[in-house]
């Protein structure tokens, strides 16, 4: 009995050895997936599929069609400055939320900027009938970014710090978010010493810029044509145009488009609520994800059954709606002496609500101005969206 006791050590030790080999695997692999993201998955399968020892970090890259969406927490200087060592719990909670929202509705994070976030809707891992279902989800995923954010209690928590209040009365977490649909490089970019897996492309830069115009517009959300163009018709009626711009980098000029929030309408959720959830885990965002890509699920219809995107829109009434689309209109056409007056309306239309002025209203009422609200000879309906009032 004893000698088979000693015999049974070694063989227990080795299974013990075995299974910690193959934890260690996994966690690497599952290191390799978050550090790497969806950009990097060849990069991780061409090296593994190689005999060689050696790590072959400069792969060719490939190019890819896909919804680039850029994200940027507000006022983030100020929040540092306050918060100091509590910036990454602040920064890491914003992220959390940005990311478990944007995985839901079939996207994928790629860079962490600090206070910005890339994320990538890759349109070529989707069949050609659901790419548009893609595109009403990236806008739908940053709208339900926006309801998350202005609700976690977690949040609220963080920046409740009285000297980030002193700072700034009824500071509250806010961010902009930018849309387009285009092509790009997907690859590493780097060297031996430091790879990241990334897209490079025009494109990936256009998003930027339409994130950074959120703020000159006062909008939370602004969307290029072509990605406009690519949502369902059920949905995109609902989107506001805005204006008719080049941006720079681009050689055509494309309209901007907004789904019109008023985050600061929003309750922050109860604690007691917040403390019974816990986060969702890969397997309940995946059953989700897959909920959100069944023919079943339209994604316009979140616009009401969601009790807290439809309180967000409920300031923005049909009248509104109607009398800045004719403004806009005879801006386009040069009639400035009409557009002028109308846009002047709309841009004090919804204080009875709580809403400051209306930004894209107020944009191109300043715009016109600058002309001394006569349209210029060589005007084309559309400006560089450098042409800003001083």
């Amino acid at each position: 009995r004893r000698s088979g006791s000693k015999g049974a050590q070694p063989a227990a030790r080795a299974t013990l050895e075995t299974k910690m080999l193959e934890n260690t695997i996994i966690k690497l692999g599952s290191l390799l997936a978050l550090g790497f993201g969806e950009a990097g998955v060849g990069i991780i399968a061409e090296n593994l599929d190689d005999d060689s020892a050696q790590v072959r970090a400069k792969i060719p890259g490939s190019k890819v069609e896909a919804i680039f969406g850029f994200c940027d927490i507000r006022h983030f200087n100020v929040a540092t400055d306050v918060l100091r060592e509590q910036t990454m719990v602040f920064v890491n909670r914003v992220a959390a939320i940005v990311h478990e929202v944007v995985d839901q509705h079939a996207g994928a994070p790629n860079k962490n900027l600090g206070q910005a976030f890339l994320l990538v809707w890759q349109l070529s891992h989707f069949d050609k009938e659901l790419r548009t279902k893609v595109a009403d989800l990236s806008v739908m995923g940053f709208i339900k970014v926006v309801t998350a954010v202005s609700r976690d209690r977690r949040l609220a928590g963080i920046v409740e710090h009285p000297l980030l209040q002193s700072r700034m009365p009824d500071f509250r977490v806010t961010m902009g978010f930018g849309l387009h649909l285009g092509w790009a490089i997907a690859g590493a970019i780097g060297s031996e010493c430091k790879i990241d897996a990334s897209y490079l492309s025009p494109h990936v830069n256009l998003a930027g810029q339409l994130e950074q115009a959120t703020e000159f517009y006062r909008l939370s959300i602004l969307m290029s044509e072509p990605l406009v163009r690519l949502c369902s018709p059920p949905f995109r009626r609902h989107f506001r145009a805005v204006d008719h711009v080049q941006l720079s980098g681009s050689r055509i000029s494309t309209m901007l488009f907004t789904v019109d929030l008023h985050p600061r309408i929003l309750n922050v959720e109860p604690v007691a609520r917040r403390q019974m959830q816990n986060e969702k885990s890969s397997h309940e965002r995946a059953q989700m994800k897959a909920r959100l890509l069944s023919p079943d699920y339209e994604v316009h219809l979140q616009l009401w059954q969601d009790k807290h995107v439809r309180q967000m829109r409920s300031p923005y009434t049909r009248s509104f709606f109607q009398d800045y689309e004719r403004g806009l209109l005879n801006y386009f056409a040069g009639e400035w002496d009409v557009a002028a007056p109308v846009l002047d309306q709309t841009r004090t239309m919804l204080r009875h609500c709580g809403i400051s002025d209306d930004g894209p209203s107020q944009v191109l009422h300043d715009f016109m101005g600058t002309f001394n609200f006569k349209a210029p000879p060589d005007w084309r309906g559309w400006r560089n969206l450098d042409s800003k009032p001083t």
